[in-house]
């Protein structure tokens, strides 16, 4: 039965494949197109202005009045601020990293002498001819989140591998996926880990293997060109692996490194240099710990925009506290109030004012034992941090925000991706790096022109100039300020309109309440119960804590925050066990007092998911599983 419903689900998804696939086949060429009436700076009094595409390309950007040629779709800008759409510079999205395949390479004899070069057999994390184009696939719904947040092209990366493959740029509009590819090996992608059992397991077995390699696919090309040039050498065997790297060595293909720590980025650094390769950092999260190393050596950084969960600042709540009070000591006619002033029924500032008589009754009310308690004074068991504790959290959090920030400083170059994220997430955070200092045409530029030259297209991406590739948004405000819209979004020519949204982003549906405690369990049964504490304010905002049995038989307390949309409820958390800590997304959809939804728990080694379901414990129920 359950390969009849394996067959089943692979039937369908097959149908499913080929009926996309037909009907992006069949997306006409986008018809030639007038923008009129734009802005292309954010001066109130910047000239109008309108910009001919054709052929998927910017073919004239001429004043207002001009009328466009004779056949030419117009689109009515209405004084909008038209900016480069933005580029994803990094992110793993649509892409299905595969399991280096050894098995092609007969295995070596375990009595066999040492060799000098590796086989296939052995290459365990290695495989730098996989193409990201070859899995790539994107849903239409993935396309149109991007599309929402203003975002026209996508640089995606195979992940996980010691060398795990080459990168590709593709567009985000809904033509064929051979039509959407705007270039392909860009980078080859790398990292210090590897998929699956066996050597190399640990870090230096991970740099061991990798200089190996890199000194093979040498020796492969200087036997390949003796070959070659006639000499009397023997054939060399066929490698795709081997000859893939080549342009990395030669300098003209960079790796792109994930590195989040410090530690790792100058490991990669110490690899480049011995290895006398160009290289870039991908992630970066500790990368202002070495921005001037960085900076020094010329490496650009794809700056993911992961903090972690925001850690709530201690002493938010006494400065706000504190302009309250100098606003209160203000007059209503604006002038300043003595802290000390006389009360009109008080004479003598020196005199106390007469003590309020108390019955006895009263009296003896308050020396006897409370009936509300029964004698027993309340006490809260709920543990708090102490202050210097919070403070050293809210300020190591403030590090990892405030990356960009030093980056900026040092003159390194860095560009933004959403990584593991999602495009909403990336934008969002990019707001909050503005707020708090990252000057905001540095910020958009790190989504547009300085994305597009570090992918090395930045003659034709990333501007709004003649000849460049009709990728436009139209922005009623600076994208990166919270009430900025976007109507239309241009990619290679073809438009997709946005309607403005009346009910505020991110607004639960009617009835969709998610607030109480929730018992959490894993559809396969891995991992202990859980329990999910909620509560929703109006907007759909999500605060709470996640408890769960430890294997050591603690409880681990965690805090998670998230927001409902529609039916939809998103939540992260950050958890630390026994020195180790994994970030977890839940994405579950809501049905009265029920959770269904899957899990994700992000780590240093990799990543796992699981479905789950929840169930609400009904109010005033102290029984239940979990913690």
């Amino acid at each position: 039965m359950r390969n009849r419903f394996r067959l089943l689900a692979a039937l369908v998804t097959v149908v499913t494949v080929f009926a996309s696939t037909s009907l992006s086949q069949s997306v006409p060429a986008p018809q030639p197109t007038a923008i009129t009436e734009v802005r292309l700076s954010d001066d109130a009094d910047a000239p109008r202005v309108t910009i001919l595409l054709r052929n998927g390309r910017i073919a004239e950007i001429a004043g207002a009045g001009v009328a466009p040629p004779p056949g030419y779709r117009i689109v009515d800008g209405g004084g909008a601020l038209a900016l480069p759409a933005f580029i994803d510079a990094h992110t793993t999205a649509g892409c299905e990293t595969p399991t280096p395949n050894a098995t092609r390479d007969a295995p070596l004899p375990a009595i066999g002498n040492v060799r000098v070069a590796m086989r296939e057999a052995n290459r365990k994390g290695l495989q730098p001819a996989f193409q990201a184009i070859d899995s790539l696939e994107l849903t239409k719904e993935q396309r149109e989140a991007y599309r929402e947040q203003g975002f026209a092209v996508l640089h995606t990366c195979p992940s996980g591998q010691l060398l795990a493959g080459v990168t590709c740029l593709t567009t985000l509009s809904d033509a064929a996926l051979r039509d959407r590819v705007a270039a392909s090996g860009l980078f080859q992608a790398a990292a210090l880990s590897a998929r699956g059992p066996g050597y190399p397991s640990t870090l230096m077995g991970y740099l061991a293997q990798l200089r190996q390699f890199f000194l093979d696919a040498r020796w492969h090309q200087a036997w390949l060109e003796r070959t070659q040039a006639g000499g009397s050498a023997s054939r060399p065997p066929f490698d795709r692996d081997l000859e893939a790297i080549v342009p990395v060595l030669q300098r003209t293909q960079r790796l792109l490194c994930r590195a989040e720590d410090s530690r790792e980025i100058r490991r990669w650094l110490r690899f480049a240099e011995d290895q006398d390769v160009d290289i870039a950092i991908s992630g970066g999260r500790e990368a202002w710990k070495v921005a001037a190393e960085l900076a020094e050596a010329q490496v650009p950084v794809f700056l993911g925009l992961d903090w972690g969960e925001e850690v709530e600042d201690p002493d938010a709540e006494e400065e706000a506290e504190g302009e309250t009070d100098e606003d209160s000591s203000e007059s209503e006619s604006g002038e300043s109030v003595p802290e000390t002033s006389i009360s009109p029924a008080q004479d003598d500032p020196a005199e106390e004012p007469p003590t309020e008589l108390v019955s006895a009754d009263e009296a003896a009310i308050t020396e006897e034992e409370s009936p509300e308690t029964d004698g027993v004074p309340e006490v809260s068991w709920e543990y708090e941090e102490p202050l210097a504790v919070q403070r050293e959290r809210r300020r190591l959090w403030e590090e990892r925000r405030d990356c960009a920030l030093r980056l900026h400083e040092a003159g390194v170059v860095f560009v933004l991706g959403s990584v593991d994220d999602s495009p909403a997430e990336l934008i969002e955070n990019c707001r909050k790096l503005v707020e708090v200092g990252l000057p905001e045409d540095v910020a958009l530029d790190a989504l547009t022109a300085r994305a597009a030259e570090v992918l090395g297209l930045g003659e034709r991406l990333g501007r709004i100039a003649v000849g460049y590739d009709a990728d436009i948004a139209l922005w009623t405000d600076m994208p990166l300020r919270k009430k900025a819209h976007l109507d239309w979004l241009f990619i290679d020519g073809a438009t997709h309109e946005f309607e403005r949204d009346e009910e505020p982003q991110g607004a639960p549906d009617e009835g969709v309440d998610p607030s109480g405690t929730w018992i959490v369990t894993y559809d396969e049964g891995d991992g202990p119960p859980a329990t999910l504490e909620l509560d929703m304010n109006k907007d759909g905002e999500l605060r709470g804590t996640l408890s769960f049995e430890t294997p050591d038989g603690e409880t681990s307390h965690s805090e998670v925050s998230g927001q409902v949309t529609g039916s939809e409820v998103r939540l992260k958390a950050s958890i630390s066990i026994g020195g180790s800590s994994a970030e977890i997304r839940i994405e579950a959809e809501y049905e009265k007092d029920k959770l269904t939804g899957d899990a994700t728990w992000k780590y240093s080694g990799g990543e796992d998911s699981n479905s789950f379901s929840a169930k609400r414990k009904p109010t005033g129920d102290v029984g239940g599983s979990g913690s």
